[in-house]
């Protein structure tokens, strides 16, 4: 009787605990709710903050995420939705986190915002037979590009130059272009201006850019030495 007892015992103390099938469905729903609470707040954070660092300030941005992190756990908790684990909080936070930051780059880009001037991508004068480029931004990183930069300039005859144009990219829209104080027309992908028309004398060539966010890029072209 006594081994029997023992047996007994030792099957009770091994039992396996009864799988709650309910409660196990109720906590899924509710960390489901809870993920899509988390992308929902965090989406929008993201987007805020854009807003708050081009119309207010950069402080106000990194603030508002901030807050929203601390509220996470109120939030989600008064929308009925629950994390039960350590691992699922932590997984949340870092969703957050790094959709928040995503989604702040996305919100200073085009269509939400427009937070960059125009590029000049290159600058060339007509010496009244050919287009002599004189100025190409890959030039810096790009020997090829510089060299024949830095030839065409020291060749250049300045005085037979009667036009110059100018190559402008922009996010958005490139609005206007000024080429010595004379506003280029733009012909085909460039802005164009006459040397008679610039209310100074070439060299040097200064080029401003706007677009229609109002940015400006200004670039100065030196004859070399």
């Amino acid at each position: 009787m006594a081994k029997r007892r023992k047996v007994d015992e030792e099957n009770e103390i091994f039992k396996e605990p009864e799988f709650d099938e309910a409660q196990f469905l109720k906590d899924e729903i509710k960390k489901a709710r809870g993920i899509i609470i988390v992308f929902l707040l965090a989406i929008a954070t993201g987007l805020i903050s854009a807003y708050l660092q081009v119309y207010a300030d950069m402080f106000s941005a990194l603030a508002m995420g901030i807050l929203m992190l601390f509220l996470l756990r109120y939030i989600i908790k008064y929308a009925n939705a629950e994390f039960t684990t350590r691992n699922n909080w932590i997984f949340a936070i870092l969703a957050f986190v790094i959709l928040w930051m995503a989604f702040w780059t996305v919100g200073l880009n085009p269509p939400f915002n427009d937070v960059s001037p125009p590029q000049i991508r290159a600058v060339e004068v007509y010496n009244g037979s050919a287009w002599i480029e004189i100025y190409n931004y890959t030039a810096s990183y790009t020997p090829g590009v510089d060299k024949r930069i830095s030839t065409n300039l020291k060749n250049l005859d300045w005085s037979s130059v009667n036009k110059v144009r100018v190559y402008v990219t922009d996010n958005v829209q490139v609005s206007r272009v000024y080429i010595n104080g004379a506003e280029a027309k733009p012909e085909g992908k460039y802005y164009v201006a006459d040397v008679d028309d610039m209310h100074a004398t070439v060299p040097p060539v200064e080029i401003q850019a706007f677009d229609s966010g109002n940015h400006k890029i200004k670039i100065t072209v030196p004859m070399e030495t």
